[in-house]
């Protein structure tokens, strides 16, 4: 073989070697639904609850974050039903399918087991079978997943966790033996930081920098809106032809959830600013709306003409008035980003809820899909930052 031959073949497995793995995200929507029964509100409140370490509301018997009763990990975090837009993926273990919601709010990876009856008979969910594989590995570490409205508790084991074409080798992963609750996914894929995982395993997105499957410490989502599909996850780096102009970075203030300090969030064209003096946020595609601080989320939602119902403790909107609504602002990093009134109202076939949720004893803002379907967000894991960019 020539030297020309060589050089050639050296550039072309560099740039295989480069290339961003893109995997479709599917979506689930509510616009057909009639608005669910009020008890849902209450169970999708209490699990954000405790998903961000705080009592659920109304609820006997919790178990806290701390709660050491239990051997290994008490995970707060659990798959609900959210209120109009679900977006999900599919991932492989041990060669067997599931649906899982990427969650840049947690930082374990867990599916039904064969076990889990609840889960294969009332939820229809697919459920592992570790004789299918040929790759398991048992560990047998139990951990629980308690919520406002119900738990789930298993096993952690291994085994491949592949993502399209991406193989992650011993791959930590819960694997749930018995549920009282059904989620619209089979799972759960956490992207969060190894700090916030309780079931003492690394996360995915951290092992493929481990076993060198990525070019780039970096994945990035793009979700879209008004389409029959949900849109792209990209790991490895992040598609500029996905979104308008550069991204604007802003550094993660602590390295647990995608937490970072907003400017602020009002009204465009209105001097209805929230949060002027900054304020602490989190990134998370695990979180349908955005949620904040009761004060301000009453002020921005009586803004958009939103009207309170005690009835399932939610703020209504005038379907036909959605085109008359204001933009959403916010300001990250000295940049001001929008979120359009026909992404932040959440039809169903009956009604139309603000896209703006309060939470009893929250001093920050979670922005959830409502944000990001507006907006593309690049992960920067190795350089700790999160990256924005108004989305095509």
């Amino acid at each position: 073989m020539n030297l020309r031959a060589i050089i050639l073949l050296f550039c072309l497995i560099a740039v295989v070697g480069a290339r961003l793995h893109r995997f479709a995200l599917g979506k689930r929507t509510r616009r057909h639904q009639n608005l669910p029964h009020q008890k849902h509100h209450k169970q999708h409140r209490n699990a954000l609850r405790r998903k961000f370490g705080f009592t659920p509301l109304r609820t006997v018997n919790a178990v806290s974050e701390n709660n050491e009763t239990v051997s290994g990990g008490v995970v707060n975090e659990v798959l609900v039903n959210s209120y109009e837009t679900n977006f999900f993926g599919v991932i492989s273990i041990g060669g067997q399918k599931f649906t899982v919601q990427f969650d840049t709010g947690s930082s374990d990876c867990w599916v039904p087991s064969h076990n889990c009856a609840t889960c294969r008979k009332k939820c229809g969910n697919h459920v592992f079978q570790e004789s299918k594989s040929k790759t398991f590995h048992r560990i047998g570490r139990p951990f629980s997943i308690t919520y406002g409205s119900g738990s789930v508790d298993g096993l952690v084991n291994s085994d491949v966790l592949a993502l399209g074409e991406l193989r992650i080798e011993n791959q930590g992963l819960g694997f749930v033996n018995t549920s009282d609750t059904c989620s619209v996914f089979d799972g759960i894929c956490g992207m969060a930081f190894p700090t916030l995982s309780r079931t003492k395993s690394t996360p995915p997105f951290q092992n493929m920098m481990v076993q060198k499957l990525v070019e780039k410490p970096v994945f990035s989502f793009y979700m879209k809106s008004g389409s029959s599909d949900g849109g792209t996850m990209i790991i490895g780096g992040s598609n500029s032809s996905l979104y308008y102009g550069p991204l604007t970075y802003t550094n993660v203030t602590e390295a647990k959830f995608w937490s970072f300090q907003m400017d602020f969030i009002g009204i465009h064209g209105k001097d209805t600013k929230r949060c002027t003096s900054g304020c602490k946020a989190i990134m998370d595609t695990g979180t349908s709306l955005i949620v904040g601080p009761s004060v301000d989320i009453v002020y921005i939602n009586g803004a958009i003409g939103a009207v309170y119902d005690s009835n399932y403790d939610l703020w209504m909107v005038n379907c036909t008035n959605i085109g008359n609504l204001p933009h959403i602002e916010l300001g990250i990093a000295g940049r001001k980003f929008y979120i359009k009134p026909q992404t932040y109202v959440i039809v169903y076939a009956d009604f139309c809820l603000s896209g703006f949720m309060d939470m009893r004893g929250l001093t920050y803002w979670i922005l959830g899909d409502v944000f990001i379907r507006d907006n593309y967000v690049e992960f920067d894991v190795g350089n700790q930052r999160i990256g924005i960019a108004p989305a095509v």
